[in-house]
């Protein structure tokens, strides 16, 4: 029965591939470099900010501030930038991001909330604070380092794109390799057996709050350097295509189950399929809804593979 086990762990393989073949034969310019570049570059900021997600639902618990974390620290570091400097102002906005993701860990941990509740009421927080620090309008940037940051290249390869990479193997190594991470994956497995076996549960899960906080810092950062503009409501919608990204790839809702590789396969499924439905001029409420169908199926898929598996041993 092994034949079952192994089409239930490259499943997520095959449908990336699936989806690059059909994007390359009726996607017009799915196949350019020019295409392949900008999909890749833009990839890279929901990438960053799908493996502080992946540590967060590996844990068993949830994140929807990611988006307003983001939109926040972006325009947070734009505005503080000329009285600080932009060094200073990045690692303040970063610390920030991470300072967020501790009080949401402090109020799921030590009050017993929950987490799905806490990253909501602290995504209309971020929100507001993001609209209130900007006055509610873009703010227009020419700053060289962020520029670099979000529009340089180095050995021609995207500045955006080697931190993402960086973070990826930073990130992979953490969860197969060190004791970090095989105790976030028992505290999603099981909280209790976690706790019985001398794993401090609070310690990990406000833990993951924290790099999911860190990682959004960073991805404000980056877009407010891509675009040279940082917009208060520019995190619309980018908690839900994170977790798409995530839980695509076959990271399990229910935690204790998935990695870093999974996200990234997760992310550029999601990639590509939005570059393509835009490529095709697919209005937009139709990409929305064949995205939503799209993940009902890959999670009901998920659950019958599990129950097959399981079944089989």
């Amino acid at each position: 029965m092994k034949v079952i086990s192994n089409i239930y762990n490259q499943k997520v393989l095959l449908i990336l591939l699936i989806m690059f073949v059909l994007s390359s034969l009726f996607a017009p310019y799915f196949l350019t470099w020019q295409n392949i570049s900008t999909l890749l570059t833009q990839s890279s900021i929901f990438g960053i900010m799908a493996l502080g997600m992946t540590f967060v639902i590996l844990a068993g618990e949830f994140d929807l501030s990611v988006g307003a974390v983001m939109a926040f620290s972006g325009v947070f570091a734009v505005k503080l930038a000329p009285y600080t400097g932009i060094g200073s102002a990045i690692l303040i906005v970063v610390l920030s991001a991470a300072l967020a993701g501790l009080l949401a860990g402090l109020l799921v941990t030590w009050f017993g909330l929950n987490s799905f509740m806490v990253s909501l009421c602290s995504m209309f927080f971020f929100n507001g604070l993001a609209l209130a620090v900007s006055g509610s309008r873009p703010l227009m940037t020419m700053d060289p380092v962020l520029d670099w940051l979000g529009n340089g290249s180095t050995l021609s390869i995207p500045n955006m794109l080697w931190l993402f990479a960086i973070l990826f193997v930073i990130t992979e190594y953490v969860l197969r390799n060190t004791k970090f991470g095989r105790n976030v994956y028992a505290v999603g497995g099981d909280e209790q057996v976690a706790r019985l076996s001398g794993i401090p549960v609070r310690f990990y899960k406000i833990s993951v709050f924290v790099i999911s906080g860190f990682c959004a810092g960073i991805g404000g950062i980056l877009l407010a350097g891509m675009l040279n503009s940082a917009s208060p409501t520019v995190g619309e919608g980018a908690a839900l295509s994170v977790i798409f990204s995530v839980v695509i790839g076959g990271t399990s809702l229910a935690g204790g189950e998935g990695s870093a590789i999974r996200t990234v396969m997760g992310l550029f499924i999601f990639g590509i399929l939005d570059d393509s439905l835009s490529l095709l001029n697919v209005p937009g409420f139709h990409q929305s809804l064949i995205k939503g169908v799209l993940l009902v199926v890959v999670i009901g898929m998920d659950y019958y593979s599990r129950g097959k598996v399981k079944a089989y041993g």
